[in-house]
């Protein structure tokens, strides 16, 4: 059976993002020094329907449009990162909820459900009857310390070897009730500090075989220009506004400062100084042309999308390279505002020495790594991409 869904619409999620700003800026410091995203937080961004962005309608999701995420995760950014990255794993996360069957979407998104854990597949899947044993543990699993659901990437085993599947090892996405998984306390790191990106594992558990999912080049249960956007496309965007938020607040905080500031052994304030005008307006010009280029490819296959015609492989490396453009640039302005700030940066209650860290943190995502502009190249020159993950 095949649900479907309503047309996704602009909402006004992204006043809401706005107006909760002074809010999440209140628990950044309680975030960074408990290393997750703050309980009493987590209860307002339920409130205020942020995990629900993505899910569908027919679930009692907001299934908003793919654009206004992208512009919602970028503000909530702006106020704390680590808010923004979580938020933006709980939704890319639900992704799952338009493949899984309709009975156990229905009954896994429920009110306040949050998706969390990682695609990487460290896991171990056994074909038992009427599903699979999955053992395994994933690092990086954002949000985990207040999800209801947890996935993992995980191969089906045939003997001590990866099953084939058109020649291809049999890639499946698990998905776990929280219950069945144990959270280990493994984050202890330098930037985003605040998204409780935790290790998370199973050993032997059962998982039917409604919950082991082909999520890539399969067709979802939901329709929909949400669900027809390309799935890893997606999940890259969920994570590619964070580094463009964090470089906004960066330069904003620099330029406050910049007018308060008179550096050492000057008579003259930091806004006066030529080197300051010169760099932060490069700064500025490096964050809008990655910004305007990651939004203009977002809009143009959400035009696709939602007109149900291809979304080509080209499409989806360009969209792909924009991601990790995005992510490079955004660190580089925030490297130009922290440097501007001089010795102001290196302390503890600057923003900007946490902008620093949490910019550099989010390029680290194996969406916004490297290969990325390989991928993009390869495609563009008219060769195999060299992987059937785009």
């Amino acid at each position: 059976m095949t649900a479907t869904a309503s047309q996704p619409t602009t909402t006004d999620m992204l006043a809401t993002a706005r107006e909760l700003g002074p809010t999440i800026r209140q628990y950044a410091d309680e975030a960074e020094q408990t290393r997750q995203c703050p309980p009493a937080l987590v209860d307002i961004l339920h409130q205020h329907r942020m995990f629900d962005l993505f899910t569908p309608k027919v679930y009692g999701g907001l299934e908003d449009a793919i654009p206004n995420l992208v512009r919602v995760l970028e503000e909530l950014s702006i106020h704390d990162a680590s808010v923004g990255w979580v938020v933006g794993i709980g939704n890319g996360t639900a992704v799952v909820s338009a493949f899984l069957p309709e009975d156990i979407a229905r009954s896994m998104y429920t009110a306040r459900a949050v998706s969390g854990g990682a695609q990487a597949p460290n896991g171990r899947a056994t074909p038992v009857e009427g599903g699979y044993r999955v053992s395994g543990r994933w690092p990086f699993g954002s949000g985990s310390t207040h999800c209801s659901i947890i996935v993992g990437g995980t191969f089906v085993m045939d003997g001590d070897s990866p099953a084939l599947n058109n020649g291809m090892p049999d890639f499946r996405t698990a998905v776990f009730p929280v219950e069945d998984v144990e959270i280990i306390d493994t984050w202890h790191v330098s930037g985003l500090r605040g998204t409780g990106s935790r290790d998370v594992e199973v050993k032997d558990v059962f998982v039917p075989e409604g919950r082991m999912l082909k999520m890539y080049g399969g067709n979802a249960v939901v329709d929909g220009p949400n669900y027809r956007f390309p799935t890893l496309g997606f999940l890259a965007l969920t994570i590619a506004p964070i580094p463009l938020g964090i470089a906004r607040r960066a330069i904003d905080e620099l330029v406050a400062l910049a007018s308060a500031k008179t550096p050492m052994g000057s008579f003259n304030k930091l806004r006066d100084k030529a080197i300051t005008q010169v760099e932060i307006a490069k700064a500025e010009a490096i964050l809008r042309s990655a910004r305007a280029w990651l939004f203009e490819l977002t809009d143009e296959l959400w035009d696709k999308a939602v007109r149900d015609v291809e979304i080509t492989m080209h499409d989806r490396a360009m969209l792909r390279m924009a991601c990790a453009h995005a992510a490079f640039e955004g660190a580089r302005a925030t490297d130009i505002a922290y440097t501007l700030g001089g010795g102001t940066s290196l302390y503890e209650k600057s923003v900007l020495q946490r902008c620093l860290r949490d910019a550099h943190a989010a390029t680290q995502h194996i969406m916004h790594a490297l290969p990325n502009y390989e991928l993009a190249g390869r495609v563009m020159l008219g060769l195999d991409p060299g992987t059937p993950m785009v």
